[in-house]
């Protein structure tokens, strides 16, 4: 017997009751189910309507010509063998495969622990860092992070520490300062808003440094507004008697630009002062001598260019920081280096530095958009920034101590709460503008920004109230004078102006 459609001999043989021929099962199913009619007499047909035939013994099935002699069979099996070992060699490979990805998954997992067990550390510490920072800002640490800060590892520091009568220093210092100032208000002769909107270039002080190398990097001025400091690209420091119109001293010694430089900030005639140079030296300039100052000490601060300069708010001591990215700090005195903190996290370097009004926290930018808040005594970091684009190019805390203003090469400054930790307001400035100073007022009304040209905002929201584009080249310093009854800025155009009241 043999199946209708396919015309071999049918595995369940059933029958249509409408044609009476034999099918094979499910041959005629599937032609049912498509066409409703019986393939031979072409009449309706259902699935109901065929019956299934009982064959005893079961039909087995004639073997293929090709199987019917030994060579044939021989060439099937091998064709078999074949098969079976090219199946167990891909079941090798994909064996292997699965274990090199268990190995990698292994390893992750091992990495991604470690990593958690580091991270782990490191947020205690900074809780504990963030704790003492808080408490010197007048405000309470978090419980949590009262509860789980646990002494951890600190960032590298070169030596022990800072010595106990330092640390009394710093101590003494923030207590003298802190007491009253955060609710200081402006006095009435402080410059208002609308005398501020009047100001205009005064005066101006020209041909400062060589013309072969031009520029002024970097400026301060002293405690009686009177003496004013400079470094420039020509590797020279210049102390610059306002009240004289000449130079009282120009000092060499860099061999490459000056970088950043600062007067002591005591209240006598004369003013030690300091520089930072891309040569990686830090000077100590003292009073005296033919020149009217001298070299008091020569040191060697780092390993890479040595980049910006803060002097701690006692006037005894400072800090240098460089592009090995770290910051040492000093003792005026003995030009001596108390301690040196590496931060581990970057090697990109430190580009700008500046203390804290009341001297116990350091804020630290880098190269790689970062800024990092350091508590000076513990020598750790107890908060890190990391919202800006390109290297921070200047830092300015407020008088009150509350806010930090930071600037890099994305145009944007940035205000940070520090008793929240967070970004409270972010002014955009023009599109490709450039800025390489930023200055409070003593009073933190008005917030000064020195690059592209001179800029004044309200520090509050940011606000314009003026602009001076009297410069020839980018403005490198700005600084205030007291009450803002002035503002002072100096540029690689070679020029000091002053910006007040006609």
């Amino acid at each position: 017997m043999f199946c209708a459609i396919s015309g071999e001999a049918p595995e369940q043989p059933v029958v249509s009751v409408k044609s009476g021929n034999l099918f094979e099962k499910r041959l005629i199913e599937k032609y049912i189910a498509d066409n409703g009619k019986d393939p031979v007499t072409g009449e309706e047909l259902t699935v109901e309507e065929l019956v299934e035939v009982k064959a005893h013994p079961e039909i087995v099935r004639p073997r293929p010509p090709k199987l019917s002699s030994v060579p044939s069979l021989l060439s099937a099996l091998q064709n078999e063998w074949d098969s079976v070992m090219l199946e167990a060699f891909t079941l090798k490979q994909q064996y292997q495969q699965v274990r090199q990805e268990l190995s990698h998954a292994l390893y992750q997992n091992d990495a991604a622990t470690r990593v958690i067990a580091r991270l782990k550390k490191e947020r205690d510490s900074a809780r504990e860092a963030l704790s003492n920072v808080q408490e010197h800002l007048g405000a309470a640490a978090p419980a949590q992070a009262q509860q789980e800060a646990q002494p951890q590892e600190s960032m590298e520091v070169d030596s022990s520490g800072l010595p106990e009568e330092v640390i009394a220093k710093l101590d003494e210092t923030n207590k003298a300062l802190s007491e009253g100032r955060r609710k200081r208000k402006p006095p009435a002769e402080h410059t208002s808003i609308d005398e501020v909107k009047t100001f205009t270039q005064t005066s101006t002080i020209p041909s400062m440094h060589t013309s072969r190398s031009p520029g002024i990097t970097s400026v301060d001025v002293d405690h009686s507004g009177q003496f004013i400091l400079t470094g420039g690209n020509d590797k020279h420091v210049q102390i610059y008697n306002k009240a004289e119109e000449k130079i009282f001293a120009n000092l060499t010694g860099h061999t490459k630009k000056v970088t950043a430089v600062k007067f002591r900030g005591q209240e006598v005639e004369h003013d030690i002062a300091i520089s930072a140079s891309a040569d990686k030296h830090v000077r100590i300039w003292v009073p005296g001598g033919s020149k009217g100052y001298h070299v008091g000490h020569n040191i060697t601060a780092h390993n890479g260019e040595a980049t910006d300069l803060a002097v701690h708010p006692s006037k005894d001591y400072f800090v240098s920081s460089g592009m090995d990215s770290k910051w040492s700090f000093y003792d005026f005195e003995s030009g001596k280096s108390i301690v040196d903190a590496v931060d581990p996290e970057t090697d990109a370097g430190y580009t700008a530095i500046e203390f804290h009004p009341d001297g116990m926290i350091l804020g630290a930018g880098t190269a790689d958009s970062t800024v990092r808040i350091w508590d000076v005594k513990a020598q750790r970091v107890a908060a890190t920034f990391g919202e800006h684009t390109g290297k921070i190019n200047a830092l300015a805390f407020s008088e009150n101590g509350y806010i930090l203003a930071t600037a890099s090469e994305d145009n944007l400054v940035k205000l940070w709460d520090l008793r929240k930790l967070s970004n409270t307001k972010t002014f955009t400035l023009d599109e490709g503008y450039k800025i390489n100073s930023l200055s409070f007022d003593n009073y933190a009304q008005y917030l000064a920004i020195g690059g592209t040209d001179v800029r004044i905002l309200k520090a509050k929201d940011g606000s314009p109230i003026a602009n001076f584009s009297d410069n020839t080249a980018e403005v490198t310093g700005v600084k205030w004078a007291p009450l803002a009854k002035s503002l002072l800025a100096a540029g690689l155009d070679r020029t000091v102006r002053y910006y007040s009241t006609p």
